[in-house]
């Protein structure tokens, strides 16, 4: 073993001294990260992000009369606003996510890796629930202004491969986001990114020690009242989760994501590299607000319309109880058993019966402009948040064209936001590639591949398992194009219709070709049925050359062959 000789002039540092050092600047990381996180509370605070957050959702769950305490007057809730952001969701929202994976060199050989990613992307989806945390990520937007989808890898996730874990996901609010430059809404051109999330202390406890954190008794419950639902925990047994990422060049100028993680005063996971070039985080806005990450939720603007017809309402209720209904007035001298209503029941009285008086009050009509503005309000308030009649079901179409023509006109309000969520699922797709790339190392998949049928020659899909090395792959050598559909309950069943019409009128006469432009959840065997129509095909072809072989041959006339 070669000697190491202490150079002169500098004293010997000792292990204590070394200790110290690394103690110091791992205290300096933990008081810039919660200084990072301090600023990023104060400038969503400027914004009174919070508050409207905690007040859009009051109003959307119902919660219009929060904090009142009454009992002469009974507060009436007409939640229009839940109606016509519900419907906004509805117009914008996709199941039908399409992507294609393609890489820019374009072999058989890189044609098969692009499929085999691409039924990854699908099983993940699948796995995940990837459709339906969407479906979330828009309850947010709309509600809330902006929302974010998390990716981050399981390393312990069951997968039935040698390779154990997968990528997972999770829908984060926008108070739970910190971005390193909260003027600007790109992601990816973030300097870091922190992450705040509120977790059990026992679970994160239990975390520390087994990655073998050494002061993870040091972790300690934090208060946190300005996050959702904070200011009804009484157990006081929650802690902040803060993960900060934040890129780093190597030497050949490619970014590479590092993160850690902290709680209070103690780091859970060190400085951690990755093979990651983006950011795992998704992240859209259903207003944008200039110069700021944050956007607008079409909800706080109309908050102050609500209010106002919920006490419209609540006077007239109030009106009708007390003043609309006729009431019985009796002289009580006249009646002093008072009055009973009983059918057919003799009512005793004092003094002449042919004195007794008794009268009935009518009740006062409420004006009928009152109703009308109320009505008026609650179509303004419509009108503005770009949901129309016809997008709430008040309008029944005739026919078909009709029914085309409103929805286009109802959707046309909201174009913009159907972009943007197109663009957040593209984002998404893109981290994920991009974490494949980084995680999943070799993969078996099922995937459908073309091969010849040795029964009777034709060309036809049958489902295969291939590998793939997935780290042999980055997100730059990489063509992703994303798709999203349209979610209308009638787009895949007039397809069908247009199909079937087609193939009536012989305008397609290939049966192969109709069962392939059939959309797939219209038909679940797909593949096996264009098998056996392939099949059918191929048999029906074979079954004319032999008959053409043996027919006889025609007799030529009798000039010929004398000819001959």
């Amino acid at each position: 073993m070669q000697n190491l000789q202490k150079q002169p002039g500098r004293p010997e540092r000792m292990p204590e001294q070394e200790q110290q050092k690394r103690n110091f600047a791992k205290e300096d990381i933990v008081r810039r990260i919660q200084k990072e996180y301090t600023s990023g509370k104060q400038f969503k605070a400027n914004l009174d992000l919070y508050e409207i957050c905690k007040q859009n959702e009051n109003f959307y769950i119902g919660k219009h009369w929060e904090g009142l305490k009454t009992s002469t007057v009974k507060p009436m809730t007409f939640n229009f606003i839940r109606r016509i952001i519900g419907t906004a969701q509805a117009l914008v929202v996709s199941d039908d996510i399409g992507f294609q994976i393609t890489p820019y060199l374009s072999t058989e050989e890189h044609d098969a890796q692009g499929e085999i990613i691409e039924e990854s992307l699908r099983a993940l989806i699948e796995r995940q629930k990837i459709k339906s945390l969407n479906r979330e990520s828009l309850h947010d937007c709309a509600v809330f202004g902006d929302s974010a989808m998390y990716f981050w890898f399981d390393a312990d996730l069951e997968t039935g491969q040698e390779m154990k874990g997968d990528i997972r996901a999770e829908v984060l609010m926008n108070t739970n986001i910190i971005f390193g430059n909260p003027y600007s809404r790109e992601v990816q051109g973030q300097p870091y990114i922190i992450l705040v999330r509120r977790r059990p202390l026992d679970v994160v406890k239990q975390e520390a020690q087994r990655n073998g954190v050494p002061n993870w008794e040091d972790i300690q419950p934090e208060c946190e009242y300005d996050y959702m639902g904070e200011d009804k925990d009484q157990s006081g047994n929650l802690v902040t989760e803060l993960t900060r990422f934040w890129k780093v060049k190597d030497e050949n100028g490619k970014e590479n994501v590092h993160f850690m993680t902290i709680c209070g005063e103690v780091i859970t996971k060190p400085d951690t590299e990755t093979e990651m070039s983006l950011y795992p985080l998704a992240y859209w806005s259903w207003i944008d607000r200039k110069n700021c990450m944050h956007g607008i939720s079409p909800m706080t603007e109309v908050i102050p319309t609500q209010i106002a017809i919920n006490q419209m309402m609540t006077y007239i209720h109030t009106f009708n109880r007390n003043l609309a209904f006729p009431k019985f007035v009796y002289d009580v001298k006249k009646f002093p058993n008072g009055w009973d209503s009983t059918p057919g029941k003799p009512i005793a009285v004092s003094g002449e019966v042919n004195q007794v008086y008794a009268n009935v009050f009518g009740g006062i009509t409420l004006p009928a402009g009152i109703v009308e503005i109320v009505q008026m309000m609650r179509e303004m308030m419509q009108d503005c948040m770009g949901a129309s009649d016809a997008s709430l079901g008040n309008v029944k179409p005739d026919n078909t064209s009709a029914i085309i023509a409103a929805q286009k006109a109802t959707s046309a309000p909201l174009e913009l936001q159907k972009r943007k969520f197109e663009q957040f699922n593209e984002d998404c797709i893109r981290i994920m590639v991009d974490m494949m790339c980084a995680f999943y190392g070799l993969r078996y998949v099922v995937t459908e591949q073309e091969q010849t049928d040795p029964i009777t020659g034709a060309a036809v899909r049958q489902k295969v398992i291939s590998g793939m090395d997935f780290g042999q792959l980055q997100i730059g050598q990489l063509d992703i194009n994303v798709d999203i559909g349209a979610a209308s309950y009638w787009s895949e069943l007039m397809q069908t219709t247009t199909l079937d019409n087609l193939y009536a009128k012989q305008i397609v006469t290939d049966p192969e070709l109709f069962i392939e432009s059939i959309p797939a959840v219209q038909m679940p065997n797909k593949s096996e049925i264009l098998r056996a129509v392939a099949e059918q095909k191929q048999q029906a072809m074979q079954q004319a050359a032999q008959q053409m072989q043996m027919q006889p041959m025609p007799q030529q006339a009798p000039q010929q062959r004398r000819n001959q």
